[in-house]
């Protein structure tokens, strides 16, 4: 595959800080070029791109992801400051500026390595996928508590395990 081991991809943080969110690598070096020439194929809606047997994943990164390894980098992140375990997921600048009211509040957290959309979308309606991600991540900020936290971060053991969605 080549490159290093870990991937750190711009994203922004609370008040809209720019940080590098960092991943096992699970791509070719050169995917970001790439993404353009397949954005026909993207099976979602909205800013973000999921394709079935995405080409640019390489074999092992493909294991990484289906058990949730790849982003286990991401505690460094949470260790310096620059995200909590619970949030919304971080996203680029570009994303960011496609929905103003929702950029503002999702920005007025840290983002977190798993969140209240990751474990109660409805992974069967891709083609709505991006309003949901919205819906989620607002009612996550709405009603943040430690006990929302702790619900999320049970349900997402849950998922990651293979017993949920």
């Amino acid at each position: 595959p080549g490159g290093p081991i870990f991937y750190g991809a711009v994203r922004q943080g609370r008040g809209g800080r720019n940080f590098r969110c960092w991943k096992f690598r699970t791509m070719m070096p050169d995917a970001e070029k790439s993404q353009s020439k397949l954005r026909s194929k993207n099976d979602v809606d909205g800013p973000q791109f999921k394709m079935e047997d995405d080409p640019r994943i390489f074999r092992f990164g493909r294991i990484m992801r289906k058990l949730n390894l790849d982003e286990l980098p991401q505690f460094w992140n949470v260790l310096i400051g620059q995200m909590s375990i619970v949030g919304p997921r971080p996203s680029p600048e570009k994303e960011n500026q496609m929905c103003p009211a929702w950029r503002e509040a999702r920005l007025s957290v840290r983002p977190g390595i798993t969140g209240l959309w990751q474990v109660s979308r409805k992974r069967d309606r891709d083609d709505t996928d991006f309003q949901e991600w919205i819906y989620y991540d607002v009612q996550y900020i709405k009603k943040q508590s430690i006990w929302l936290d702790l619900k999320i971060m049970f349900k997402t053991l849950i998922v990651a395990m293979g017993g949920g969605q």
